[in-house]
């Protein structure tokens, strides 16, 4: 039983389409159907059930992808181990971002990053905290920077705090409230709010603090992009919770921003599994810390 053919059988999985599957193992579909369709016959049972209406896993495909899971991330981490010894940093890590990442420049980070450990090959999968989560105890990706959710860290993963996100109210210019400097949160009780979409940390934390000042906030409009709430902010659609920062990364004529009496503070990190000892991912965080710091 080889690697590579694991790879193809967790591709397949996670697709749910051979063709997909090839494209992401960069190999002829063919070839791939070949090669698990051998292994489904030395292992004699059948992987996944194939139909018109796609592919699926099977209760034994179910077991050989969790099993294989952990087998392909740990000859991985041992590769990249040797790579150590080798005296070369290389590998592929794959990492799980959020959409807001302005507190710890980012951008700035993976570019020294990448300038420092050339022979590291990424791949980003973009994504919200708790779906992140999910990839991470799935061993779909190695490390994720994302969000402290209310609930805490899910068992298994560790949380490094990295920077925080400190939330602004954003208001159109003509608003009443405009020519004011700090806002209270019971003052905006009969306001219509744009706000983040259900399951993001940041809607979990500008819910819990209007409750905690007193009133449901009336939503009008759900929007997982911060740049967006700007946008209808400016269009008098309502008012926004947003981070500081992205009044000015994106700068808009037409909004004011308002500092809160009451912060609502969200931590933004970085989270990986606490079972894999990976070298690439260590490295990973602790430049990660160094950066930020």
């Amino acid at each position: 039983m080889e690697l590579y053919t694991m790879r193809y059988v967790l591709a397949v999985a996670e697709y749910k389409n051979f063709s997909m599957a090839a494209q992401a193992c960069h190999v002829g579909q063919p070839a791939l159907s070949q090669q698990v369709s051998r292994l489904e016959k030395d292992l004699g049972v059948a992987l996944f059930t194939r139909s018109s209406r796609g592919t699926a896993l099977t209760e034994a495909g179910r077991e050989f992808v969790h099993m294989a899971q952990e087998i392909v991330q740990r000859a991985d981490a041992l590769q990249a181990k040797m790579s150590l010894y080798a005296g070369v940093r290389r590998g592929t890590l794959n990492l799980g971002i959020i959409t807001s990442l302005q507190c710890i420049d980012f951008g700035g980070l993976l570019s020294a990053f990448c300038g420092s450990y050339p022979e590291v090959s990424l791949n980003i999968v973009q994504d919200g905290t708790y779906r992140l989560f999910e990839q991470l105890l799935e061993r779909k990706i190695d490390a994720a920077f994302l969000n402290r959710p209310i609930s805490g860290i899910p068992t298994g993963l560790e949380f490094f705090k990295l920077g925080e996100d400190v939330y602004s109210l954003a208001v159109p210019t003509i608003h009443p409230l405009a020519r004011r400097d700090h806002v209270s949160l019971e003052e905006l009780k009969d306001e219509d709010f744009i706000f983040h979409q259900t399951g993001q940390v940041a809607s979990e934390l500008c819910l819990a603090a209007c409750r905690k000042a007193g009133f449901e906030p009336r939503i009008i409009c759900r929007s997982a992009s911060p740049t967006m709430g700007l946008y209808m902010v400016r269009g008098g659609l309502g008012v926004a919770l947003l981070p500081s920062e992205e009044f000015r990364v994106h700068p808009f004529s037409g909004v004011a921003e308002l500092k809160l009496n009451e912060p609502i503070v969200k931590e933004v990190g970085v989270a990986c599994r606490k079972d894999v000892a990976s070298p690439l991912v260590d490295t990973a965080v602790q430049f990660s810390k160094t950066w930020v710091r």
